[in-house]
């Protein structure tokens, strides 16, 4: 019994796991694409998708928006200081070496102190929770 209910807990964990859990298309589509392999184009948000693809070899030039322009080219080696958001400008920088404690969001912040080594199960967001578990696959 002790042996099947092992099993069940961490199957149930396997699944919570997945990308298949988020609501929102885009991220769901996103997610997949990052941590399961599969293609940039079912993404409907443009923004979105140029960045999905700039992480797969693309350029970040086609990202329209300054700011996630500006960090998709910090994660290929430039600085984050040219990212207007204060939020988005913290997380870049913790993702360099830095702590996460300047991130303002407390959704944010436990996602940054996750992609660290912490437990997602802080993070409200169901979503986001949901993209944390499926990275620490």
């Amino acid at each position: 019994m002790k042996l099947i209910l092992a099993m069940l807990l961490l199957f149930s964990g396997y699944v919570s796991a997945s990308c298949s859990s988020i609501s929102d298309h885009d991220k769901r589509s996103y997610c997949q694409a990052r941590e399961e392999g599969s293609s940039c184009s079912s993404i409907g948000d443009h923004d979105l998708r140029a960045a999905c693809e700039a992480e797969k070899g693309s350029s970040c030039s086609s990202i329209g928006d300054h700011d996630q322009r500006a960090y998709c080219e910090a994660k290929k080696g430039s600085s984050c200081s040219s990212i207007g958001d204060h939020d988005l400008r913290a997380a870049c920088e913790a993702e360099k070496g830095s702590s996460c404690s300047s991130i303002g969001d407390h959704d944010q912040r436990a996602f940054c102190e996750a992609k660290k080594g912490t437990s997602c199960s802080s993070i409200g967001d169901h979503d986001l929770r949901s993209q944390c578990e499926a990275m620490k696959r």
